[in-house]
C-alpha cells in the first residue's frame, strides 16, 4: 500500500469492499501516473522543467528511424526519472500499418511488490494531436 498516493490509500477501503486486489490498485495507479506524465508537455511544469515529453505532434508525420529512436529514449528517460516504482524500463516501437497517423510503443518495466518483482507491459498510442493513450499492466 506504500506505493499508492494518499487519495488512492483513502480510496483503497472502498476498493477492498469491491474485491479489487492490491496488485490491481497498483497497476491502475501506475497507468494513471504514466498517462499524466506522457500527456504533459516538457517545459509546462515550472518546478520540474524536464517533466513530461517533448511536443510530438510532428512525429506522426515523419517516422524516421532517428525520430523514433529519439522518442523511445525520451520515454525511457522520463519514466525512469518520474515513476520511481518502475525499474528496468524498456520501450519498443510497434509499427501499425493499419493506423498510419498514430504511433504505438510498448513499454516493459518491472515493479517491486511485496510478492517480489513483477513485469508489467503497457501499450502506448500516440495520435496526431500528440495525445498519449496508455493501457496494459501485468504480464
Amino acid at each position: 500500500m506504500h506505493d499508492l498516493t494518499l487519495l488512492e490509500r483513502i480510496d483503497s477501503m472502498e476498493n477492498a469492499r469491491n474485491g479489487t486486489t492490491e496488485r490491481q490498485r497498483l497497476e491502475r495507479s501506475l497507468v494513471r501516473h504514466l498517462t499524466s506524465i506522457l500527456n504533459t508537455r516538457r517545459g509546462s511544469v515550472p518546478i520540474a522543467p524536464d517533466y513530461g515529453i517533448a511536443d510530438v505532434t510532428d512525429l506522426g508525420r515523419s517516422f524516421t528511424e532517428e525520430s523514433v529512436a529519439e522518442f523511445k529514449t525520451d520515454l525511457e528517460h522520463v519514466i525512469m526519472r518520474y515513476e520511481p516504482r518502475l525499474v528496468a524500463v524498456r520501450v519498443e516501437y510497434s509499427p501499425r500499418p493499419d493506423t498510419p497517423l498514430s504511433a504505438a510503443f510498448e513499454i516493459e518495466a518491472a515493479v517491486n511488490t511485496e510478492y517480489g518483482r513483477q513485469t508489467l507491459r503497457f501499450e502506448t498510442t500516440l495520435d496526431v494531436t500528440g495525445a498519449v493513450r496508455l493501457s496494459g499492466g501485468a504480464s
